[in-house]
């Protein structure tokens, strides 16, 4: 048995799920929606279904955003997706992103509650945080309110501003994470969140350098600067992820080697050589430090590496 062409052109517009109600529409019965159930359908919620390949084959990002369209077939008092939830719609990157459960945010005095996988948080919410995302489509809060929400449910510093600087790194404005934080400032965790946020820089390529600064600076080897365009006499070399005098460093966690899929050889190799090429014209004028994720769940290592580069950088008059 399979699903009616009509309930499949209406899930299809549903990011995959429908109803019950929707299905009894479309011309199943009970007791057919009741076999697929047992053998090809996937419970997301109470009277909300979805095809068992479809869901189980797909991304824990895919299936997080089946379960907010879910939520909205389901969900009968109004609410803005908030939180993880609205970081996750609004393709915000975190360094610790929890997709198990779905944040909405009521209006003060709605009451806290967490009730079939839905943490519901009661708190002021101006019609400015909130970001309208046409018919069909559950209202997000805005990245800078997402942000900030974000950053006061953690109590990990470099959470925080990997939240922070992806918001800024995505098109929030510092004034506008700073104006979402006033709202919030006598919150739990307010005070830290301050810290993260005058230390907020959009130009982080990814979660993992925000991690990186954050070690670096609690470390007092804060880069003069990120992301620096780097020159020698053949004009750009490219671009160094964390700078100081005499010294660059480089995170490796954004994939510099990818090869594209389907390349050859020849290809694979040139991809290689390129970046190669690109450490030694570095390595000119400066001492290299790199790391990856590894390193910064050791960070005397990371901090070990840096020092080390700024001790040759030393050495040879660099600086």
């Amino acid at each position: 048995m399979v699903l009616s062409p009509r309930l499949l052109a209406i899930a299809a517009t549903q990011r995959g799920v429908f109803t019950s109600t929707q299905a009894y529409a479309a011309g199943h019965t009970q007791k057919e929606i009741q076999r697929l159930r047992e053998k090809r359908l996937f419970t997301i919620r109470r009277g909300v279904y979805a095809w068992s390949d479809q869901f189980k084959s797909a991304t824990l990002l895919e299936q997080h955003r089946m379960r907010v369209a879910a939520l909205m077939l389901v969900l009968t008092a109004p609410g803005v997706l908030s939180h993880q939830t609205a970081a996750a719609e609004l393709d915000l990157d975190l360094l610790d992103s929890h997709l198990t459960q779905l944040h909405v945010t009521r209006p003060s005095g709605a009451g806290s509650r967490i009730e079939a996988g839905v943490v519901h948080h009661a708190g002021e919410l101006p019609d400015h945080h909130v970001l309208s995302r046409g018919e069909g489509e559950m209202p997000t809060t805005t990245l800078a309110r997402t942000a900030i929400d974000v950053g006061l449910t953690t109590d990990r510093f470099e959470c925080m501003l990997a939240a922070l600087d992806s918001a800024m790194h995505e098109g929030s404005t510092r004034e506008e994470l700073y104006e979402a934080f006033d709202l919030c400032r006598g919150w739990p965790g307010a005070r830290m969140l301050s810290g993260a946020l005058s230390l907020t820089d959009g130009r982080a390529d990814n979660p993992g350098e925000s991690w990186s600064r954050a070690i670096l600076i609690g470390a007092g080897l804060a880069p003069e600067d990120i992301q620096t365009a780097m020159y020698d006499a053949d004009g750009l070399i490219g671009y160094a992820d964390f700078r100081w005098k005499g010294v660059v460093g480089e995170f490796d966690g954004k994939l510099k080697y990818k090869v594209a899929d389907g390349s050859n050889a020849d290809q694979a190799a040139q991809v290689l050589w390129k970046e190669k090429r690109r450490e030694d014209r570095l390595r000119v004028d400066n001492e290299i430090a790199r790391w990856g994720v590894a390193e910064l769940h050791r960070p005397s290592r990371l901090i070990e590496l840096v020092e080390q580069a700024m001790q040759r950088a030393r050495r040879r008059g660099l600086c």
